[in-house]
Protein backbone atom coordinates (compact mmCIF):
# COMPACT_ATOMS: atom_id res chain seq x y z
CA UNK A 1 0.00 0.00 0.00
CA UNK A 2 0.91 3.43 -0.83
CA UNK A 3 1.25 6.33 1.89
CA UNK A 4 -1.45 8.12 -0.09
CA UNK A 5 -3.91 4.90 0.09
CA UNK A 6 -2.37 4.75 4.12
CA UNK A 7 -3.85 8.32 4.52
CA UNK A 8 -7.08 7.62 3.06
CA UNK A 9 -7.56 4.26 5.12
CA UNK A 10 -7.14 6.23 8.13
CA UNK A 11 -9.39 9.24 6.99
CA UNK A 12 -12.23 6.29 6.35
CA UNK A 13 -11.47 4.60 9.33
CA UNK A 14 -11.82 7.74 12.00
CA UNK A 15 -15.10 8.60 10.05
CA UNK A 16 -16.22 5.21 10.57
CA UNK A 17 -15.35 5.96 14.43
CA UNK A 18 -16.74 9.15 14.56
CA UNK A 19 -20.32 8.20 13.18
CA UNK A 20 -20.36 4.86 15.31
CA UNK A 21 -19.68 7.00 18.56
CA UNK A 22 -22.43 9.55 17.15
CA UNK A 23 -24.92 7.09 16.59
CA UNK A 24 -24.09 5.42 19.98
CA UNK A 25 -24.66 8.46 21.83
CA UNK A 26 -27.92 8.82 20.79
CA UNK A 27 -29.13 6.02 20.68
CA UNK A 28 -28.01 3.94 24.11
CA UNK A 29 -29.69 6.42 26.35
CA UNK A 30 -32.80 5.72 24.75
CA UNK A 31 -32.46 2.17 25.23
CA UNK A 32 -31.38 2.32 28.84
CA UNK A 33 -34.09 5.15 29.62
CA UNK A 34 -36.37 2.25 28.38
CA UNK A 35 -37.07 4.82 25.30
CA UNK A 36 -38.61 7.69 24.24
CA UNK A 37 -41.37 8.99 26.56
CA UNK A 38 -44.73 9.96 25.31
CA UNK A 39 -46.36 11.26 29.09
CA UNK A 40 -45.13 14.33 28.08
CA UNK A 41 -46.60 15.45 25.27
CA UNK A 42 -49.76 17.42 25.38
CA UNK A 43 -52.64 15.89 24.45
CA UNK A 44 -56.76 15.87 24.77
CA UNK A 45 -55.70 13.69 28.28
CA UNK A 46 -53.65 15.57 29.93
CA UNK A 47 -54.77 19.19 29.47
CA UNK A 48 -55.03 20.81 32.49
CA UNK A 49 -58.43 22.31 33.25
CA UNK A 50 -58.93 26.27 33.61
CA UNK A 51 -58.46 28.31 36.82
CA UNK A 52 -61.34 28.60 38.90
CA UNK A 53 -60.52 31.90 39.84
CA UNK A 54 -59.63 33.18 36.44
CA UNK A 55 -62.13 35.84 36.09
CA UNK A 56 -61.57 37.59 32.99
CA UNK A 57 -63.94 37.58 30.21
CA UNK A 58 -62.95 37.60 27.09
CA UNK A 59 -64.12 40.45 24.52
CA UNK A 60 -66.56 39.27 22.10
CA UNK A 61 -66.15 39.32 18.59
CA UNK A 62 -67.27 42.40 16.15
CA UNK A 63 -69.25 40.45 13.41
CA UNK A 64 -67.56 40.81 9.95
CA UNK A 65 -68.66 43.87 7.89
CA UNK A 66 -70.80 43.32 4.44
CA UNK A 67 -68.70 43.60 1.14
CA UNK A 68 -70.34 46.57 -0.59
CA UNK A 69 -71.70 45.92 -3.95
CA UNK A 70 -69.86 46.09 -6.90
CA UNK A 71 -71.61 48.88 -8.57
CA UNK A 72 -70.69 51.22 -5.62
CA UNK A 73 -66.84 50.20 -6.09
CA UNK A 74 -64.84 52.83 -7.74
CA UNK A 75 -61.11 52.50 -9.06
CA UNK A 76 -60.85 56.40 -8.39
CA UNK A 77 -60.75 57.89 -4.82
CA UNK A 78 -63.84 60.14 -4.33
CA UNK A 79 -62.95 64.09 -5.53
CA UNK A 80 -64.49 66.80 -3.91
CA UNK A 81 -63.91 70.26 -5.22
CA UNK A 82 -60.69 69.43 -6.88
CA UNK A 83 -60.56 69.97 -10.54
CA UNK A 84 -58.47 67.37 -12.99
CA UNK A 85 -55.19 68.01 -14.56
CA UNK A 86 -56.73 69.20 -17.55
CA UNK A 87 -59.17 71.83 -16.22
CA UNK A 88 -56.82 74.05 -13.90
CA UNK A 89 -52.89 75.34 -15.23
CA UNK A 90 -50.55 73.34 -13.55
CA UNK A 91 -48.74 75.73 -10.72
CA UNK A 92 -45.12 75.80 -11.33
CA UNK A 93 -42.93 75.21 -8.67
CA UNK A 94 -40.58 77.63 -7.02
CA UNK A 95 -36.90 76.62 -7.17
CA UNK A 96 -35.64 76.23 -3.88
CA UNK A 97 -33.30 78.95 -2.67
CA UNK A 98 -29.85 78.79 -1.37
CA UNK A 99 -29.45 79.24 2.05
CA UNK A 100 -26.96 82.24 2.76
CA UNK A 101 -24.93 82.03 5.80
CA UNK A 102 -24.48 84.20 8.53
CA UNK A 103 -20.87 84.49 9.78
CA UNK A 104 -20.45 83.09 13.22
CA UNK A 105 -18.81 84.71 15.56
CA UNK A 106 -17.50 83.56 18.97
CA UNK A 107 -20.20 83.22 21.70
CA UNK A 108 -19.82 85.53 24.23
CA UNK A 109 -21.04 82.95 27.43
CA UNK A 110 -19.65 79.77 28.25
CA UNK A 111 -22.85 77.99 28.20
CA UNK A 112 -22.62 75.59 25.66
CA UNK A 113 -26.30 75.62 23.69
CA UNK A 114 -25.23 74.57 19.85
CA UNK A 115 -23.07 73.03 18.43
CA UNK A 116 -20.71 73.93 15.20
CA UNK A 117 -19.74 72.53 12.05
CA UNK A 118 -16.99 73.18 9.42
CA UNK A 119 -18.93 73.47 5.29
CA UNK A 120 -15.24 72.46 3.61
CA UNK A 121 -16.69 72.58 0.03
CA UNK A 122 -20.17 72.14 -1.77
CA UNK A 123 -19.94 69.59 -4.85
CA UNK A 124 -22.07 68.99 -8.10
CA UNK A 125 -20.95 65.32 -8.27
CA UNK A 126 -21.77 62.73 -5.15
CA UNK A 127 -18.22 60.89 -6.13
CA UNK A 128 -16.30 64.23 -5.43
CA UNK A 129 -17.76 64.67 -2.27
CA UNK A 130 -17.17 60.89 -0.98
CA UNK A 131 -13.57 60.96 -2.27
CA UNK A 132 -12.88 64.51 -0.02
CA UNK A 133 -14.76 62.98 2.68
CA UNK A 134 -12.81 59.61 2.73
CA UNK A 135 -9.65 61.64 2.92
CA UNK A 136 -10.89 63.54 5.80
CA UNK A 137 -11.58 60.59 7.32
CA UNK A 138 -8.27 58.95 6.98
CA UNK A 139 -7.19 62.31 9.07
CA UNK A 140 -9.24 60.98 11.64
CA UNK A 141 -11.87 63.93 11.25
CA UNK A 142 -15.49 63.64 11.55
CA UNK A 143 -16.91 64.28 8.05
CA UNK A 144 -20.11 63.75 6.73
CA UNK A 145 -22.33 64.97 3.39
CA UNK A 146 -25.75 66.77 3.53
CA UNK A 147 -27.58 66.95 0.28
CA UNK A 148 -30.10 69.44 -0.40
CA UNK A 149 -31.77 70.21 -4.02
CA UNK A 150 -31.33 73.33 -5.40
CA UNK A 151 -32.71 74.55 -8.79
CA UNK A 152 -28.96 73.99 -10.16
CA UNK A 153 -30.19 70.38 -9.33
CA UNK A 154 -28.70 68.28 -6.18
CA UNK A 155 -25.81 69.91 -4.25
CA UNK A 156 -23.33 67.60 -1.99
CA UNK A 157 -22.31 69.80 1.16
CA UNK A 158 -18.93 68.39 2.66
CA UNK A 159 -18.78 69.23 6.87
CA UNK A 160 -16.82 68.48 9.42
CA UNK A 161 -17.90 68.46 12.89
CA UNK A 162 -20.12 69.21 15.34
CA UNK A 163 -17.88 70.34 17.89
CA UNK A 164 -19.56 71.92 20.79
CA UNK A 165 -16.96 74.87 21.53
CA UNK A 166 -16.20 77.04 18.98
CA UNK A 167 -12.46 77.42 20.24
CA UNK A 168 -12.39 73.43 18.65
CA UNK A 169 -14.03 74.19 15.54
CA UNK A 170 -11.84 77.81 14.76
CA UNK A 171 -8.76 75.45 15.81
CA UNK A 172 -9.53 72.77 13.04
CA UNK A 173 -10.39 75.48 10.48
CA UNK A 174 -7.37 76.78 9.87
CA UNK A 175 -5.84 73.23 9.80
CA UNK A 176 -7.76 71.49 7.39
CA UNK A 177 -7.15 74.64 5.12
CA UNK A 178 -3.38 74.17 5.22
CA UNK A 179 -3.96 70.19 4.68
CA UNK A 180 -5.59 70.31 2.08
CA UNK A 181 -5.13 73.77 0.29
CA UNK A 182 -8.59 74.48 1.01
CA UNK A 183 -9.78 78.23 1.00
CA UNK A 184 -12.78 79.87 1.99
CA UNK A 185 -14.48 77.29 4.54
CA UNK A 186 -17.00 78.56 6.46
CA UNK A 187 -18.08 77.94 10.51
CA UNK A 188 -21.31 77.20 10.56
CA UNK A 189 -24.44 76.47 13.58
CA UNK A 190 -25.04 72.75 13.29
Amino acid sequence: MSEEELNVNIKQRIIGALVLVSLGIIIIPLLLNGGIKTDHAISGNNIPDMPKNLSTVLPKVPKPMAMPSPSSISSYPERKNIKSPTEKAVKKQKPATEVKYQKVTKPTSTKIDRAYALQIASFSKKSNAHALKDKLRKKKYQAYIESIKTSNGKIYRLRVGPYLKFDQISAIKPQIEKQFKLKNTVIIKY
